[in-house]
């Protein structure tokens, strides 16, 4: 019986919706948990458990469907993802002088009644933001590499091969010593350990190359409703073991779930990138199951429901919401004399954070479109 799921000429060329709800999808759980990372206060069970949920997708999906983009761009020649990476390291340093601007912005008007604990806590804090390297630096490193890999024409199992590799390899070189002035603190950088270091480039980049891999393939599917079906099957084999493994090793120890869960995800292995990409693509494969219910034009075009147009402007602007949305935390925490916020606190924060940084996305990009 002939194949009629793969093509071998690229006829899926489009957008793929379903990976534009999820990201957008997954700004959300970024605006709470942020709200109470962001501020230093201690997260109840309901926002630690979405937390140890998130673990097994948050950051991975923006890599991995960054890689993805880098496959559906038109603008993605080695040199434009070369200056992408360029640009996206300068935005890091950018947001992290908002970061420490919205930080010492407060101090004049609490600086009289800072307790103890406010003040080192502002110390602290100041000082991680200064260097912080977070989503957009590592965005930016992986874009180079990319560009580089794209020079080099990598062919699809190279990006599989590769992404292994470096999923196998990162735990052995995480923290590695450069006693070398300045070339030392580049290193750590890119596979050290810091304080400021939220994320490194080592650790993700697996996820961008199996993305790469990913948008290759699936450029190739001329049936998408039957390759998703059969995606599935393995996606939730794959997320179900895990699961059953966590439980088992961990039963009802939350606590200690919560930091294993809350490790690997800064600090992926092979097994557990292979697990997130399983949570990514039930939920993208989800989501084009859902999106299609009752549409005649199989899903495509802009949405009636404003919830999904949201999410969908979300994802558009996703890197202004990620810039614009810490800020608003620091401000008020710096406010809030440095000190932690209680859980119902931070709660509403994130729905304040929401409100803000959509009058200033929305109102940036109404002022960029008249002028």
């Amino acid at each position: 019986m002939k194949n009629t799921i793969f093509s071998k000429d690229e006829v899926n060329i489009g957008r793929q919706g379903e990976f534009d709800y999820l990201k957008g999808f997954f700004m959300l759980f970024i605006f709470l948990i942020h709200a109470f990372q962001a501020t230093m206060s201690p997260e109840d069970a309901v926002a630690r458990g979405i937390y140890m949920f998130a673990t097994m997708s948050g950051a991975a999906i923006f890599i991995f469907v960054m890689g993805m983009g880098t496959v559906y761009s038109k603008n993605a020649a080695p040199s434009q993802l070369g200056r992408s990476g360029i640009r996206m390291v300068v935005y890091q340093y950018l947001n992290n002088l908002a970061y420490v601007a919205a930080l010492l912005l407060p101090y004049p008007f609490v600086r009289g009644r800072l307790s103890d604990a406010g003040m080192q806590n502002f110390r602290f804090s100041a000082g991680i933001f200064l260097q912080y390297t977070n989503i957009f630096f590592i965005t930016g490193i992986i874009y180079l590499v990319l560009a580089l890999l794209k020079k080099l024409k990598m062919r699809p199992v190279g990006y599989v091969i590769l992404g292994v590799a470096v999923g196998i390899a990162a735990p052995f070189l995480y923290g590695t010593p450069v006693n070398v002035p300045v070339l030392g603190y580049v290193v750590r950088l890119l596979v050290g350990e810091a304080d400021f270091v939220s994320f490194t480039p080592l650790y993700f980049l697996s996820y961008a190359l199996f993305g790469v891999a990913f948008g290759k393939m699936l450029r190739h599917v001329a049936d998408k409703e039957a390759f998703y079906r059969r995606l599935a099957v393995p996606s939730v084999l794959i997320i179900l073991v895990w699961w059953a493994l966590i439980f088992g090793k961990y039963g009802a120890d939350l606590p200690a779930m919560y930091t294993v869960l809350s490790l690997a995800y800064t600090q992926p292995d092979l097994w557990h990138v292979a697990a997130s990409v399983a949570h990514i693509f039930f939920f993208a494969i989800l989501i084009f199951f859902l999106e299609r219910r009752g549409k005649t034009d199989g899903g495509q075009g802009e949405p009636k429901n404003p919830a999904a147009r949201q999410l969908l402007y979300y994802n558009r602007h996703i890197s202004k919401y990620y810039a614009l949305h810490v800020p608003v935390y620091l401000f008020a925490f710096g406010m809030n004399g440095y000190e932690s916020f209680q859980s119902y606190q931070c709660w509403l924060l994130a729905l304040l954070s929401m409100g803000v940084t959509e009058l200033m996305v929305r109102g940036y990009n109404r002022l960029r479109k008249t002028s």
